[in-house]
């Protein structure tokens, strides 16, 4: 009988310390789930020089919840046809691919295509590759040491794509999309057309993707995220045709601008915000890029000032840190190479 009694003791005691083990791993479960990292808001620390800047306001942000929607099926409009020259308005020549048009503007400050479907890009000439490259600019518009790079570990996922830098060679140049990044709310894919809205609220991956998968796969042209060669390059070509790069504040969406908004505009609201017949690629929304910095944690950067910025102080060619987080203020621009 005592024997019994042990046996039944010892059952409800190893019954008690299941249920408290089950109970302390609930427990812990519960502290973890409401003590996990919150999303940081967009870093907007200038990398480029020791100029001290006001504290920024804080953005709100919230997780991406649109889908990617991948890539399009052949059977919904496979792209067939062939890459032409067309002849523009100063007697020069750009190439187009298929299903776009030249519309205007000139083949060397800044020559415009548009699709069936309206979105537009601009054509960026490059006549020398050796001038196809990334610049830390200075706020006086020039490059900085090579120091300065290594002292952010500045470094470009486009670094190794070999078919853009085959097509900017054979083609002396590429196209950068005519507006910032919009979201067709129909297809849930990227577009690049007056009167939207900048696609704001997503990740970069998600960035990443809509911009690759703008279009079907095709053998003539490819879309990306816009790289900080196509960027440095963009600006030099603006720097050679008048455009000081290193004061946007006449040509973009920025606090101190003369129709500054103090909030995000819609694509091409005014015809002040334009520079080589591209739109708020200074000012209005920071725009992400693939270039990235950091040694363990990577940061991808940002570029080109957003509206609540003074346009002398974060002008076209300035570069900012980012986390890969969802933001209100925060953007992207595609950029497009022909095959």
């Amino acid at each position: 009988m005592n024997i019994n009694m042990n046996k039944k003791a010892f059952l409800i005691a190893g019954v008690v310390i299941i249920v408290l083990m089950i109970i302390t791993l609930i427990l812990i479960g519960v502290f973890s789930s409401t003590n996990k990292k919150e999303t940081i808001s967009y870093n907007l620390n200038n990398v480029t020089n020791d100029t001290e800047y006001p504290e920024l306001p804080e953005n709100e942000t919230e997780e991406n919840e649109t889908e990617n929607p991948g890539q399009r099926e052949d059977d919904e409009g496979q792209i067939t046809g062939e890459i032409t020259k067309a002849q523009t308005d100063d007697g020069g020549t750009i190439p187009v691919p298929p299903t776009f048009n030249y519309i205007g503007g000139n083949s060397g400050d800044g020559a415009v295509i548009e699709d069936s479907n309206g979105n537009q890009f601009v054509w960026v000439p490059v006549e020398n590759f050796n001038s196809y490259a990334r610049q830390i600019f200075a706020n006086n518009g020039e490059g900085v040491s090579v120091e300065a790079w290594d002292s952010v570990n500045l470094k470009d996922i486009a670094d190794y794509n070999l078919e853009y830098d085959d097509s900017v060679k054979n083609y002396k140049g590429f196209y950068v999309a005519r507006f910032e990044a919009g979201l067709d709310e129909s297809t849930g894919l990227a577009i690049s057309k007056a009167g939207v809205s900048p696609w704001t609220q997503i990740t970069w991956q998600n960035a990443k993707n809509a911009s690759m998968n703008m279009y079907p796969k095709n053998d003539y042209f490819q879309t990306d995220l816009i790289n900080s060669y196509a960027w440095d390059t963009t600006c030099n070509w603006m720097r050679s045709c008048g455009i000081n790069i290193d004061e946007s504040t006449d040509y973009g969406n920025y606090q101190n601008s003369i129709d500054g908004l103090n909030r995000s505009a819609e694509t091409a609201s005014n015809e002040r915000w334009c520079a080589n017949n591209i739109y708020d690629m200074g000012g209005n929304v920071w725009e992400l890029t693939t270039e990235q910095c950091g040694d363990h944690e990577i940061y991808h950067i940002g570029r080109g000032g957003g509206y609540w910025n003074y346009g002398n102080l974060y002008p076209i060619s300035t570069r900012a840190q980012s986390d890969d987080a969802s933001n209100l203020s925060v953007g992207f621009r595609v950029v497009m190479y022909l095959k």
